[in-house]
């Protein structure tokens, strides 16, 4: 009975011990979320869900990868420390083409991975961004920022933005665009030039000699005109313009045709052609070249 009541005090002992060391020997829980990506379960790590959280952000996702659309945009307001502001909105068509310029020059920056140099609280310059479905992007120049004779001495860095969306913050380097948010912005005419709405005159004229069918195409219009054997008479002219309709989503559809113009022989049409579905970057240009 003795030895009985001795083995079983020494599982009893053995038994606690191994549960104790089993205790020890476990790890410290790896935090994982599960994702379907690509029709797959994917197991990520704390970190990569942050990142993955990050790369979410549609418009840095867009920006990242050069497919930023103007029409996701309502209105730009740039505004500097000193009170002066502009605002364009989607809704005039002379504003929508520096909307449109500013996109172009995002989706033409490259993106910078390593560090952001230092944001003020009160920048130079600042470029917001309402978009349609809610969100405010901020554009600003990035700062290098030293300490002299101690006072913080920040200073803007040449070419390179700060562009914030929902508190991330990425770092871009345009050139054009850092130009234009610290001084070309005030530069923008309000409203078209005289040049332009001589332009458009002619144009309205010459599109009204073709069928009632291509009345839409009326956005951003172009004219050339060189003359008939130089005889300042007659002129050939050459005019081309967009659909209004694709102003509203979707692909814009390009008008060209040229007309002969004469005192002699009136008006007669010729080459009128449609391209289907041309570039972003050839509507672009044909609403104004941005060098």
């Amino acid at each position: 009975m003795k030895k009985m009541h001795c083995l079983l005090l020494f599982i009893l002992y053995f038994v606690n011990h191994t549960v104790v060391f089993a205790q020890q020997e476990i790890r410290q829980p790896v935090f994982v979320t599960q994702q379907f990506i690509g029709g797959n379960l994917v197991y990520l790590t704390k970190e990569e869900d942050e990142i993955k959280k990050y790369t979410k952000e549609p418009f840095l996702e867009q920006l990242a990868s050069h497919a930023l659309e103007y029409e996701n945009i309502q209105n730009i307001k740039i505004e500097n420390k000193s009170g002066l502001q502009r605002r364009f909105s989607m809704n005039d068509g002379y504003e929508e083409r520096v909307i449109r310029k500013v996109i172009y020059w995002l989706n033409n920056s490259k993106l910078v991975s390593e560090g952001i140099e230092e944001t003020i609280n009160n920048p130079s310059n600042k470029l917001t961004l309402n978009m349609s479905n809610g969100d405010v992007i901020t554009i600003e120049p990035a700062y290098l920022c030293t300490d002299e004779n101690n006072k913080n001495i920040c200073t803007e860095k040449e070419g390179d933005l700060i562009v914030s969306n929902n508190q991330h913050k990425v770092k871009v380097i345009s050139p054009d665009l850092f130009d234009w948010i610290l001084v070309e912005w005030r530069k923008e005419p309000k409203g078209p030039a005289k040049e332009e709405l001589l332009e458009e005159a002619l144009y309205t004229r010459y599109l009204y000699q073709l069928d009632p069918s291509y009345s839409d195409f009326i956005m951003c219009p172009k004219i050339h005109i060189e003359p008939i054997d130089g005889d300042t008479r007659r002129h050939i002219v050459f005019a081309s313009a967009l659909n209004y309709s694709g102003h509203h989503g979707g692909d814009y559809d390009k008008l060209t045709f040229s007309v002969s113009d004469s005192n002699l022989t009136g008006l007669q049409i010729t080459n009128v052609n449609i391209q289907k579905h041309i570039s972003q970057e050839e509507s672009l240009e044909q609403c104004r070249n941005f060098d």
